[in-house]
């Protein structure tokens, strides 16, 4: 489904995203459930200390209360005590107790001492030790145990900055190990995912130069940071670093990725024109989390995550409001970006409730921050989707309009300069025959010399003028065709015989040449021909035509003419429109004869061709019967 230069190439539909989306969140969820039968823990009961500063012989075990293997306390200062009864499996004494998650600042475990009544081992963990001190190697966090068979008693005391979600798990060291795994294969899975979103926004945010997207790839490039610390991985890399400052960026990145979350909202709501009131709400959201960045940077850690909690807290609202409100129908469109906005602050609104402690949404517990990223990135990516979608359409659109565009340009040039060469050439033709007229009406003695003469001119105009009405038809496709039986010997004797030049002229035809074709088409295509070939040959020299029947059931009519002062033309350039060699230029034409025949002659099914030979001009005709 990621979008390509080209919005053809995407591969999941938009309308399968919900499918995916679920199907995904299934697999991640169950990864506990497959361990509900190894679970070695029996009983958890939970007792808070609100002051965290209770020690193992101050606490009251009668206070305590039960609870389950997940549990949220939300934005607290306190301290939680945890009783664990876990039992041991007889022959196995790699048992290994997993408190997740990894960011948990601070974690002790009190096993009972069986040598000093009352007495207790305690060994410490949390985000804030460094894994190489860590029982057990892995992602997660565990310290080994050795419980009996009828079952031990532990206490585990739980301390951290921020939401406190927990979830505890005991199971022998080979299982936990599978456990492990599973979910790291889960958690890169995730992170894979949300790679693949950051890349796919910062290509598209290249590609249409919209500011949502680019809003869209720093959200989601600092929420896969702030995974990859929640899920013990940048802790495992940067083992060498001291764990304090780690755990210091990390809890400042959740502010700071809050700040981009609402500015990112903001850049794709605002296309929608919500009223400028539900946009200040998005502005008030950024200034409590700037206030709240400034406590975390003065040291005021726990205040200012509690702060930024309440921001987050009002986020579903504010967006709801902004997109309910908006009445502009941007991409792509006001109603879908209704229905992903609605899921989203659903989904956010559950994820908010187990984050500041109100509700215990059990899964929210072990795989809140996966779900909420997962969610979240993949319907804003859905609707940035559709909007790139849109926007690469478009972009396509335009630029088949400006090549449609260029091309019409290109062809009305090409109209224009067609247009001021027919203009010069019959400008030129008309002074060329004005002139002649001109000198022989002048002369002192208008005798039959001037009068053939003009009469001459005027019938060269007479025939530039047809000639260009002739071509004028041909191109505009107005030329009507009306085929008919028809005697191509007939059609030429009678063009020899009306011509003045007729004298010059010698046709061999046999007595019949039957054609089923245009006869007004014909005399024009044989009337230019032979025109032609007296106009351009030497003035006393004969012109030949011949008729042939061939036994591919062609007719194939031949007209050659000695060249004269204008010499032979170019074969390349011979049926060119306009086209008129040098040394014809001192005698009146049009430069269309050519032209005009080679075009009347594809319409009736035929064609031409020029074939000099030994300073003769030669062209070969051939019509089907």
């Amino acid at each position: 489904m990621f979008i390509a230069p080209s919005p053809q190439k995407s591969g999941f539909h938009a309308s399968l995203w919900p499918g995916f989306v679920l199907a995904v969140l299934l697999w991640l969820i169950g990864a506990p459930l497959g361990y509900a039968q190894t679970e070695l823990i029996e009983r958890v009961e939970i007792l808070e200390d609100p002051t965290a500063a209770l020690t193992v012989d101050q606490i009251d075990m009668d206070d305590f209360r039960p609870a389950g293997l997940m549990f949220t306390e939300g934005y607290t200062s306190s301290a939680v005590w945890l009783r664990l009864k876990v039992r041991g499996i007889p022959g196995k004494d790699d048992h290994v107790l997993i408190v997740r998650p990894t960011t948990l600042d601070e974690l002790s475990l009190y096993i009972p001492d069986a040598t000093q009544a009352g007495g207790w081992h305690v060994t410490h963990l949390g985000g804030r030790s460094p894994v190489r001190d860590e029982q057990w190697a892995s992602s997660l966090r565990g310290f080994r145990i050795n419980p009996v068979e009828d079952g031990g008693v532990y206490l585990l005391r739980v301390a951290t900055t921020g939401s406190m979600g927990v979830v505890v798990s005991a199971l022998v060291e080979a299982e936990a190990e599978r456990m492990g795994l599973l979910i790291d294969l889960r958690q890169i899975s995730y992170l894979s995912v949300m790679l693949i979103l950051v890349i796919w926004a910062l290509r598209m945010a290249v590609l249409t130069k919209e500011p949502q997207f680019g809003w869209f790839a720093a959200m989601q490039g600092l929420w896969t940071v702030h995974n990859a610390f929640h899920f013990g991985y940048i802790t495992i890399f940067a083992s060498w670093f001291h764990a304090e400052p780690i755990y210091v960026a990390h809890r400042g990145l959740v502010i700071v990725m809050s700040l981009l979350t609402i500015r990112f909202h903001k850049a794709v709501l605002v296309r929608f024109a919500p009223p400028p009131a539900a946009r200040r709400l998005l502005d008030l959201l950024m200034v409590i989390m700037g206030c709240a960045l400034a406590l975390y940077v003065l040291g005021y850690g726990n205040a200012a995550l509690k702060l930024n909690s309440l921001a987050i807290a009002s986020m579903p609202v504010v967006l709801m409001v902004n997109a309910f409100s908006a009445r502009k129908n941007a991409s792509p469109g006001l109603i879908t970006m209704r229905v992903i906005y609605f899921i989203l602050s659903a989904t956010l609104s559950i994820w908010v409730l187990a984050l500041i402690g109100v509700a215990d949404v059990g899964v929210y517990s072990a795989w809140g921050v996966l779900i909420h990223g997962l969610v979240t990135g993949l319907l804003m990516f859905s609707i940035l989707h559709l909007h790139g979608k849109n926007l690469l359409a478009d972009a396509v659109s335009a630029k088949v309009a400006i090549v449609k565009s260029e091309e019409r340009r290109r062809f009305e040039q090409e109209q224009n300069r067609m247009l001021v060469r027919f203009i010069d050439m019959l400008t030129h033709e008309t002074k060329n025959a004005m002139a002649v007229i001109n000198m022989s009406a002048s002369a002192p003695n208008f005798g039959p010399r001037q009068r053939d003469r003009v009469e001459m001119a005027i019938r060269d105009l007479t025939t530039v003028i047809d000639r260009c009405s002739q071509s004028l038809r041909m191109d505009t496709k107005e030329q009507v065709i009306a085929k008919e039986a028809c005697d191509a010997a007939v059609i030429l004797r009678d063009l020899c015989r009306d011509n003045p030049g007729t004298a010059r002229i010698h046709l061999t035809a046999p007595p019949e040449a039957p054609l089923h074709s245009d006869p007004v088409l014909l005399r024009v295509v044989f009337g230019n021909l032979i025109e032609n070939a007296l106009k351009y040959s030497p003035p006393k020299s004969m012109v030949h035509v011949a008729i042939q029947q061939e036994a591919t059931g062609q007719l194939v009519i031949w007209f050659e003419n000695e060249a004269g002062t204008a010499g032979l033309p170019d074969p390349a350039r011979v049926f060119e429109k306009y086209y008129r060699s040098d040394r014809a230029l001192s005698q009146i034409g049009s430069g269309l004869g050519l032209y005009l025949v080679q075009g009347v002659v594809r319409n009736l099914g035929g064609g031409i061709s020029y074939e000099p030979q030994e300073g003769r001009a030669r062209f070969r005709l051939w019509l089907p019967c």
